[in-house]
């Protein structure tokens, strides 16, 4: 219960207390006056009427005029009994009515019982005593004038009462208003939020409660700023070339190996090396500060190129002094010569700009992957690299050793045809991946898709999810994947499943319309549906995740960011995105039980998750030491194939 509803009870009671001892002392007190007003009259009319009869009470002549005397004082209604009698007790005229009382409960009779006092007087003739009169008022008058006080004082009482409540409502109100900002305070913090100061009250003891919160406000605050930027500056020491501001060598050789060996791996790509010309000339003829602008200028050429086309999953590095590497994941190959030739033909303008003396600004590699291993592609590329070097200024070369087949040959018409083929054929199928938690308990299992041809052949997902996205089709895959998924909840309450959502696919209106739609239909089935998305996609359309995650949560619907760790984005975004758990990027998982820095790193984003009140997992686990490294470092979960193998969970035909 509230503060303030334990407060507003206490004053109802006290003021229940006060007003019924109120009424009860105000009605015991009218009860006495009137009982001693009563004990007056009765004395009174019992010395008066003694006074008139005493000279006729012994005549018999007057006993008629005695007789009416006494009907006339009787029939006033103010007395019960009327009695007279002589001096040897024998009654003379005797008068008796009941109590009457109209209008006056019995309860309240009972509990403010008014005695009907007897008034005496002696009558005489001369010096002979001649009797007795003996008078007792009647109560029923003065229980009426009794209740009717009595309710009087009870209405004004009430009225009083209720206004003074009222006026003691809204100055509580205002009173504990700093307590409720201090409550939103606290739910804000609970939800990774950091409002502004609340306003300081003019009560003493509430202003000091309220100082402290905007104190520990402003300090979980800067803790979770410092703690963002300690893992940043560490990521950036190991993984950034300060130069440039791209990836270094060290960050090119992890992440292209993990998406080369990753649960779904690398189905098409292509890689292109940058070699900047004259570098040493440079140096001793305008010395390092303009080399390191060109190289500067350089890396922000690249940065440009890659924004223009940010469909592609794709990222630059910096491999040594003079050389830069682009990694294009998914890329076919039409599109990936487009990019490179691109590249090439603006290498001029950095002469254009005075930033080299040399026409010759540099030359470029280029080699798709094509199911080779790593080593012998980056000797593709450096043959490409060498070749273009000899064919002239600002030359790209493209290495094909052979032509492209199977699907990795089709025309971008050709994979749209396939594409919505296998959509109208529903030749999909889902596998998945079960997460566990520390103690080996299921969490979820996470769903890929996969698509099969007109011959049944399995079409890797690096191939048709790039095409997808090139032909706006990503939306009816994913509504292919949920409408699948939903039906198997439905058969099964302890099920529980991820879904992997292209990012494009939330920033459509209709689809979420859509999707909500759905949870409406079968809203139990959210608690058991979870949506991710890559976390170097999903920073860049945070606005379009908040609103679908506000759409959604009402369902019970939770929410994951996949692939964490491997953009370079601030991590300050995870204080106001409501999600529930992080996936990290396999690469992190990768040696971790030999590699400290990975150890640091996975380390510091368990604290700052767990400070958020999100949960860790680690994908990509393969081996024990692996998994007992992660354990020691308090992540939540665990996914790879050292965790569970993915396997063939539903094909649509079957549902």
């Amino acid at each position: 219960m509230t503060l303030l509803k334990q407060l507003i009870l206490l004053i109802v009671a006290l003021f229940i207390f006060l007003f019924a001892g109120t009424v009860y002392l105000n009605a015991e007190n009218s009860r006495a006056f009137i009982s001693e007003q009563l004990a007056t009259i009765a004395q009174d009319a019992a010395t008066s009427l003694g006074m008139q009869l005493s000279p006729l009470i012994l005549d018999k002549n007057n006993q008629v005029f005695v007789e009416r005397t006494v009907d006339a004082v009787f029939d006033s209604g103010y007395y019960r009994s009327i009695q007279i009698h002589d001096m040897e007790g024998r009654s003379l005229i005797a008068k008796q009515a009941g109590t009457q009382v109209n209008n006056v409960p019995d309860w309240f009779i009972r509990l403010f019982p008014i005695e009907t006092p007897v008034g005496e007087a002696l009558m005489t003739t001369g010096w002979q005593q001649a009797g007795v009169v003996k008078i007792a008022a009647n109560p029923g008058i003065a229980y009426a004038s009794l209740w009717a006080s009595s309710m009087n004082a009870l209405f004004w009482f009430l009225g009083a009462s209720l206004l003074t409540l009222c006026v003691g409502l809204l100055v509580l109100h205002y009173v504990l208003r700093p307590l409720r900002d201090v409550e939103m305070q606290a739910l804000a913090i609970c939800n990774r939020e950091y409002p502004d100061p609340a306003k300081l009250p003019w009560t003493l003891d509430l202003r000091s409660v309220v100082q402290a919160m905007n104190r520990m406000t402003q300090k979980v605050k800067e803790m979770f700023a410092e703690q963002a930027a300690s893992i940043e500056r560490m990521r950036a020491e190991a993984y950034l070339d300060t130069l440039t501001g791209l990836a270094n060598r060290r960050y090119f050789d992890l992440h292209v190996k993990q998406l080369m060996e990753a649960d779904e791996p690398l189905a098409r790509g292509a890689l292109l090396f940058l070699e900047i010309s004259h570098l040493k000339e440079i140096n001793d003829q305008k010395g390092f500060r303009v080399v390191d602008q060109l190289l500067v200028e350089t890396g922000a050429l690249i940065k440009t190129l890659l924004l223009e086309h940010a469909d592609s999953e794709a990222f630059a590095a910096r491999m040594s002094g003079n050389t830069f590497a682009v990694f294009m994941a998914g890329v076919e190959q039409e599109k990936a010569r487009q990019i490179g030739n691109t590249l090439a033909h603006r290498l001029s303008t950095l002469f254009e700009r005075g930033l080299t003396p040399y026409s010759d600004v540099g030359h470029l590699g280029m080699a798709m992957f094509h199911g080779q291993k790593i080593n012998k592609w980056l000797s593709e590329v450096d043959l490409a690299l060498r070749t273009a070097q000899g064919e002239g200024p600002n030359a790209m070369h493209f290495f094909a050793p052979e032509e492209l087949a199977g699907h990795g040959a089709l025309s971008a018409s050709q994979w749209k045809a396939v594409l919505l083929e296998a959509l109208n054929a529903q030749r999909v199928e889902l596998y998945t991946q079960g997460v566990q938690d520390c103690d080996a308990q299921l969490i979820h299992r996470e769903v890929f898709l996969r698509l099969r041809d007109e011959s049944g052949e399995q079409i890797p997902a690096g191939l048709f999810v790039p095409m997808a996205k090139r032909h706006g089709l990503i939306q009816e895959f994913d509504r292919v994947v949920i409408d699948l998924c939903l039906k198997e909840l439905a058969k099964d309450a302890d099920l529980h499943l991820a879904i992997n959502l292209f990012p494009a696919s939330i920033s459509h209106p209709e689809f979420v319309a859509w999707i909500r739609q759905k949870l409406a239909a079968q809203p139990a089935l959210g608690q058991q549906l979870c949506f991710e998305l890559p976390e170097t996609e999903a920073v860049n359309q945070l606005d379009d995740l908040r609103a679908f995650i506000d759409e959604l949560a009402v369902f019970g619907v939770k929410f994951g960011l996949d692939n964490f760790g491997r953009g370079f984005s601030s991590f300050s975004y995870l204080s106001a995105l409501r999600v529930q758990y992080l996936k990290v990027d396999g690469s992190f998982s990768k040696d971790v039980d030999q590699n400290r820095e990975h150890q640091f790193f996975m380390d510091a984003m368990v604290k700052i998750a767990h400070g958020l009140d999100l949960q860790v997992i680690a994908k990509s686990v393969e081996t024990q030491a692996e998994q007992e490294t992660l354990l020691s470092l308090r992540v939540d979960g665990l996914q790879g194939f050292g965790i569970a193998g993915t396997e063939l969970w539903k094909t649509a035909p079957s549902l």
